[in-house]
This record gives C-alpha cells, structure tokens and sequence, in this order.
C-alpha cells in the first residue's frame, strides 16, 4: 500500500494532493505503530518521520504531532531517551496551552494526555520518581476530563490506558508490588489486543521481580494469546523468560520450557 500512495501523490492532480499526504502520514504511523510492536526500531523511526513530513505537507497540526508520538516511541525503544523526550516535549508545550480552553476537542486531549504517559514511561525508566508520577497525575486529569477510553490517532488513550501506564512505570521503577496491587484493579478487555499483551507483558515482568515464575509465566501465555507476534520478538520477553528460566534451576516448568522455543530463547 504504502509504495502505491507514494506514487498516487507524485502524480495526483494539485487538488487531490493535501488528502493524499494525509493518507500517507496515517500509512506511516500506521507502520511506525507496528514496527514499534515488532522491536523494530530503526524502521520504526524512518516511518515515523515520513509521517511527520507528510503530515506537514498535509498541514494537518495535529497528524504532525501524532506523528511525533510515534518518533517519541521509536526513539524509546533505541534507547535514545533524550531524543524522545524531545519529541513528546514539544508537543506538550504546543498542546497544554490549548488545552486551557473548555471547548478543546477530545482529539487534541487524547494526544496531549498520551504524551504525558510517554513523559511519564522515561522518566520511569530514569528513575525520576517525581516527574513520572507528575506526568501520570496530568494524564489521569486529562483522562477523567475525556471520561471515556478513546482512540484517536490510534493512541487508545483514556483512564483505562492511565491504570495501564500505571502498572508499567510501578515496574519500571522496581514496585513490584505496586505494579501487582494496581493490575488487579484492571480490566483491558477494551483495549487493542497489542495493548492487552503489553500490559500482561508488565505484569509478567512484576512478578519476575518478586521471583513469581508460575504467576509469571501464566501471565507470558495469556500475552501470546493475544498477539503471539508481539511477544516472541519482544526483547523484553526473552528477557523475562531468560530470567524465569534462571530462577527455575534444574526444575523449569515445561510450559516456560516450551514458550522460550517459540521465542528462540535458549
């Protein structure tokens, strides 16, 4: 698809072409979102930023910043933390003054409170205490402000994906038993089925930090119910089925033996 629209715009007439570079900037961020899935970055971030330049010769303000939700995402998954934190920045100082405004559509709040959560997962990650609970307190606002679980621009964002980010910041920040208490307090059924595995991704990842391996692995096989693809490219899985598998000793349970075959853990 993506190589037809490419030629559709260089050779559309004028007046199709501000519809055809919005297609394209949804296309990219359409790949962007599942090379991002599959643990592949760097294509994750080519395709993030021919969604910003096509969102900017759509003039579409908030596609461009959409696109940078994905260029943020990438960009975290490179390990290049600085960078994202860049790019979601900056669509946070566009965003928060129009958010001032009671009228301001839900669209533009989906995406500022999404890159609050993204703010949120790096300084996590940093070990900033502070600034990840701030910005989980501002997602939430905004969240309870939409009062509904939404999905504009694909960021399925909404008090259900707060409860989410949560979770993973808790296990990011080595609160394990946070992370644990708050996931019981979930239901993601109303999440994309890549969403729900993410998150059981973070659960399972929970109780390795409390050397659960049962619980663990229980929760490892309900991700790969749900999108078998996501978890054995994920690195975080093996990662995570590395570890289960140390704790286990001489005695690792077959069901954990046999999901590290199927993502090539050995």
């Amino acid at each position: 698809m993506l190589p037809a629209i490419e030629v559709a715009v260089r050779h559309a007439p004028a007046a199709d072409r501000v519809e055809l570079h919005s297609l394209r900037a949804r296309s990219y961020q359409a790949a962007a979102a599942s090379f991002t899935r599959q643990d592949q970055a760097d294509a994750a971030w080519v395709a993030a930023d021919r969604a910003l330049q096509a969102a900017e010769m759509a003039g579409q303000p908030l596609e461009v910043v959409a696109g940078l939700f994905r260029m943020a995402h990438a960009f975290m998954r490179q390990q290049h933390m600085d960078q994202a934190e860049q790019a979601a920045k900056s669509a946070v100082e566009v965003l928060d003054p129009r958010a001032e405004d009671p009228a301001c559509p839900p669209e533009e709040l989906s995406l500022l409170g999404a890159m609050n959560l993204v703010l949120a997962v790096i300084n996590a990650r940093e070990g900033n205490r502070p600034q990840t609970h701030a910005h989980l307190n501002r997602a939430g606002e905004i969240a309870t402000r939409l009062g509904e679980d939404r999905n504009d621009f694909d960021t399925e964002f909404g008090p259900t994906n707060v409860r989410l980010h949560a979770v993973s910041t808790a296990v990011e920040l080595g609160d394990a038993g946070l992370a644990l208490e708050i996931a019981t307090e979930v239901d993601a059924g109303g999440l994309s089925a890549e969403r729900q595995a993410r998150f059981l991704l973070d659960v399972a990842r929970a109780h390795a930090q409390r050397r659960h391996v049962g619980e663990a692995t229980a929760a490892l096989l309900e991700a790969e119910t749900h999108a078998p693809e996501q978890i054995r490219d994920h690195h975080l899985a093996r990662e995570i089925i590395r570890d289960l598998i140390q704790l286990s000793g001489r005695r690792v349970p077959d069901t954990l033996r046999e999901l590290a075959d199927r993502c090539g853990v050995s």
